[in-house]
């Protein structure tokens, strides 16, 4: 009797030990575990930078937008710079380096 009564008072430990795994797969493993935190974490930080960057990216297409509307020197100087064009009457001279030609 005596061994059944020490059974009976130690049955819970086993259930007690496999809650406690499941608890602590659920803290560490789960998705909204800790290792799950910091991979969110990390992931959170890397798209702030890159908002970061598009912004800037943005602010600056913004203010190129902004000269663009504004006058037709900035339409001009753009024209000049990307295109090669000029205008009427002008004479368009390239230098040629003989240094740099050989290279």
């Amino acid at each position: 009797m005596a061994l059944a009564d020490s059974m009976k008072q130690h049955a819970w430990k086993p259930v007690a030990l496999a809650i406690f795994i499941w608890l602590q797969y659920q803290l560490w493993f789960d998705d909204t575990g800790v290792l799950a935190n910091y991979a969110l974490s990390e992931q959170i930080e890397n798209q702030s930078e890159l908002n970061r960057a598009n912004e800037a990216r943005n602010q600056v297409l913004e203010e190129e937008i902004w000269a663009i509307k504004s006058g037709m020197d900035t339409i001009e100087a753009k024209a000049r710079k990307e295109l090669g064009m000029v205008k009427k009457d002008e004479t368009f001279f390239i230098i040629v380096d003989p240094e740099k030609q050989n290279e």
